[in-house]
């Protein structure tokens, strides 16, 4: 009488177990098989995301533009400039920085940001400021740009697929 009782609990617990994992499997099928949505291409397709106004935690940001410039102190190294723009769409005060933007190349290494004026402001509600962000340029784009904010811990990306040559190489071609 125990045995049966036994018998019949495990074997309860064996099919509960496989109607679990059955329905685990069918629904990670599902989502392996459904396709990506492919972003819509707008004018700045060309440009990659410049251009492109993303919301990190109720502040838009908004990179203008991308120019490649000469260094000023070592000869043959360039600087990336992004142009930006940031509204504060919250009621609260935020605060809008260059530091918590971080740039990648085309092989995943990390731009050091250069020492120029870099953008850095608290910004009231509805207000809005334009600033730069530099970086070290160090081998090639695309770019990849991630603002994430320290406290929210929001994140945007963008990628830049073109950056405008300001350097003096340039203007030679």
């Amino acid at each position: 009488m125990i045995l049966k009782r036994r018998f019949r609990g495990i074997w309860i617990c064996t099919l509960i177990l496989t109607i679990f994992l059955t329905g685990c499997m069918i629904g990670e099928k599902d989502t392996k098989d459904q396709p990506v949505a492919v972003p819509k291409q707008t004018d700045s397709a060309t440009k990659g995301d410049a251009g492109q106004e993303k919301d990190i935690s109720g502040v838009s940001i908004w990179i203008e533009e991308a120019l490649q410039l000469e260094h000023p102190d070592q000869k043959g190294k360039k600087v990336l400039q992004l142009q930006l723009k940031a509204t504060n769409k919250t009621a609260e005060e935020k605060f809008v920085d260059v530091f918590e933007m971080s740039v990648w190349n085309q092989e995943d290494k990390k731009l050091r940001i250069y020492p120029g004026d870099n953008l850095g402001a608290k910004l009231a509600p509805g207000k809005s400021v334009k600033g730069n962000g530099y970086y070290v340029i160090e081998g090639k784009g695309p770019y990849k740009v991630r603002y994430e904010n320290t406290e929210t811990k929001d994140k945007q990306e963008w990628t830049l697929n073109k950056v405008k040559d300001m350097t003096e190489d340039a203007s030679e071609k």
